[in-house]
């Protein structure tokens, strides 16, 4: 009886002395989940057991992973601080917020990918929301096949990262964005702080009924901040300022813009300034504005000599023509 007493207890103490060394692993995170409108947080967020929210789904998602929607729904705002995709191009992904950020990126390093959504921030209420995509640090931003509307607080897409990062964009609408109370918001904001290099790639992009600026690339940090924008095959409609391109000196801030159409923008159609401050336009229509370009100190706006400017309230001069060798 002794031996088996002893034997017991010595089996106690080894047990707790390698429970003081041992802690359980951490709940394994999926690759791929999936959300849906009639799903549970409390769920796996599998294809079978899905989750209700972005929320829900992102802390079950492993870095690098992929949210899906599996049907239509209203899925909630979400911080994202890894890299995700989130993609639902076979529905729509719905997020409707008021007073604040539909979808916040801080995560230095993430690539995100964001496709198929539809972001409400209730402009004509009162309770307007403020971005509908703030990315305050990422490597890269890709966001496809998104409408963006109503977020009269801030701007549609507030691009305005502390590190050197890439914004892309395909087939992204965005309306009724920018504040009355506020000239610094509207549509979509390139604003890399100070140091920074940023390049942006934008097509298909339609711009529409907007305060403000339509577009604003603006290296005004300065201290070696400097942003690259291309816009092709896009509308910049029916905003206060079409496109607002502003650098000062050793920040250069440059924009291309082909194929696309400027018009009934009340201020100004492409509005350009400050040393280092360069825009080329080619084959695009820019008609209807109050002036068709305007260049303050330092400012150029080329053409490749194939652009339409007609019907402005001013249908002012380029610069110059692009001289295009062979």
């Amino acid at each position: 009886m002794f031996h088996i007493i002893k034997r017991t207890a010595l089996l106690a103490v080894a047990t707790l002395a390698a429970s003081m060394f041992y802690s359980a692993p951490a709940a394994a995170q999926a690759t791929r989940t999936w959300i849906s409108g009639v799903g549970d947080d409390v769920n796996p967020c599998s294809r079978t057991a899905p989750c209700k929210t972005f929320f829900g789904a992102f802390q079950k998602t492993a870095a690098g992973g992929e949210i899906n929607c599996l049907d239509p729904g209203g899925f909630g705002s979400i911080n994202i601080t890894k890299s995700i995709s989130i993609i639902c191009d076979n529905t729509e992904a719905g997020v409707l917020v008021a007073v604040t950020n539909a979808i916040v990126i801080n995560a230095p390093g993430a690539v995100v990918q964001i496709s198929g959504f539809d972001l409400e921030g209730l402009g004509q209420t009162g309770v307007a929301g403020i971005n509908g995509i703030y990315l305050l640090n990422g490597a890269s931003l890709t966001v496809r096949n998104t409408k963006i509307r109503g977020f009269r607080n801030g701007y549609g897409i507030s691009f305005t990262p502390s590190n050197n990062a890439v914004l892309v964009l395909d087939n992204v609408t965005i309306s009724e964005s920018g504040s009355a109370s506020d000239p610094l918001t509207g549509a979509i904001q390139v604003t890399p702080a100070i140091g920074y290099v940023v390049q942006a790639t934008l097509n298909n992009v339609q711009l529409v009924d907007n305060l403000n600026t339509g577009l604003r690339i603006d290296t005004l940090a300065g201290g070696g901040a400097a942003a690259t924008v291309t816009m092709d095959d896009s509308l910049v409609s029916n905003n206060g300022t079409g496109i607002m391109v502003r650098s000062m000196a050793g920040a250069p801030a440059s924009l291309m813009l082909t194929d696309s159409t400027v018009s009934a923008n009340g201020t100004v159609g492409i509005f350009a300034k400050g040393a280092g401050t360069v825009a080329r336009v080619g084959n695009t229509t820019i008609t209807g504005n109050n002036a068709a370009l305007s260049m303050g100190s330092g400012g150029s706006i080329f053409s490749y000599g194939n652009n339409r400017v007609d019907g402005n309230t001013t249908d002012t001069a380029f610069t110059l023509p692009v001289i295009v060798t062979h």
